[in-house]
C-alpha cells in the first residue's frame, strides 16, 4: 500500500484491508501454469480472485489480474510500455 493511500484510509480501515489480504492469499503462492492463458508458468497471485496468473495475464501495479480489471482498463494497459521518466519528471537508474 502506498503512502498516499495510507494517509487516506483510516487506521481501522488499513487493518480490515490488510487482514483480509492475508486471509485471503494466505499461504497462496503461484503454481502451475496460467489460470487466465494456461500457456505460461504462474509468476503471481491476484490480490482480488487469488488466481495464479503469468506476468502477461498480471498487472503488477495493482496487484491484479487482467479478469479482476475492466475490459476497457486491460485493453488500455495491455502491452503499453509507459514512460515513467516523463510522466515522473525523473532519470531512470539502472
Amino acid at each position: 500500500m502506498n503512502e498516499d493511500l495510507k494517509e487516506w484510509l483510516s487506521s481501522e480501515e488499513q487493518a480490515m484491508i490488510s487482514k483480509t489480504m492475508e486471509e485471503k492469499l494466505k499461504d497462496k503462492k503461484p503454481h502451475g501454469k496460467c489460470s487466465i492463458c494456461r500457456v505460461n508458468p504462474a509468476k503471481a497471485v491476484c490480490i482480488k480472485c487469488g488466481e495464479s496468473v503469468c506476468r502477461s495475464c498480471y498487472f503488477t501495479m495493482v496487484g491484479l489480474c487482467q479478469n479482476c480489471l475492466s475490459r476497457s482498463t486491460v485493453e488500455k494497459w495491455k502491452n503499453k510500455k509507459t514512460d515513467w521518466e516523463k510522466i515522473l519528471d525523473v532519470d531512470w537508474v539502472d
